[in-house]
């Protein structure tokens, strides 16, 4: 007679069931210095504050906050062209010492590009963008604009599936960056 496999299969799920969670464990403490905790450095002093898109009540309060302590005096807002965060319907956007603008295209690599024309080589420019969202902005500023840029999280609240398909989505977007480089795009896919 036989032996019965359903013991050797039970065992073999059993690993594959195990082996995955401990990939996904992995993944997870790859990502935590690189999406959840990446540095946030001290800023004194610059000559723009730029919010890279959407704009959000956090970014623009800490943006604010970084003016009130006279980091930068100016403040560059990156805004969709229509809808509730446009520079028609942001009043934030009405502020004297506030330039809103939509960058073309309507990416990361489009504000990067975009902040040529506020920022000349070698000014220094605070770039407030979601935790998250640092590592790759980082990049891409690095990589394709000309002003000295530090990136500053913000921290704004994600529940886990945000945070979940943010591991995906920023891991994704930044090999694409990488891989297209600063070359214009303008049907980008991801921002």
């Amino acid at each position: 007679m036989d032996a019965d496999p359903t013991p050797t299969r039970a065992r073999w799920a059993g690993f594959a069931a195990l082996s995955a969670l401990a990939v996904m464990a992995l993944v997870a403490a790859i990502g935590l210095p690189l999406y959840v905790f990446p540095p946030a450095p001290t800023v004194t002093r610059a000559d723009l504050i730029y919010v890279i898109g959407p704009p959000t009540a956090t970014r623009i309060a800490d943006a604010e906050a970084l003016r009130s302590a006279g980091v930068a005096d100016h403040v560059l807002v990156s805004v969709p062209a229509s809808g509730a965060d446009s520079a028609d319907e942001l009043s934030y956007c009405d502020r004297v010492y506030v330039t809103c603008r939509t960058p073309e295209p309507f990416t990361t690599r489009g504000e990067a590009s975009m902040l040529a024309a506020y920022a000349a080589p070698g000014d220094e420019v605070v770039i407030l963008t979601y935790t998250p969202h640092v590592l790759r902005t980082r990049y891409i500023f690095d990589e394709c604009a000309d002003a000295t840029t530090t990136v500053v999280p913000v921290d704004e609240h994600l529940g886990l599936t945000r945070w979940i398909y943010n591991y995906a989505y920023q891991t994704a977007a930044f090999v694409k960056a990488w891989i297209v480089g600063c070359a214009p795009a303008p049907t980008d896919a991801l921002p």
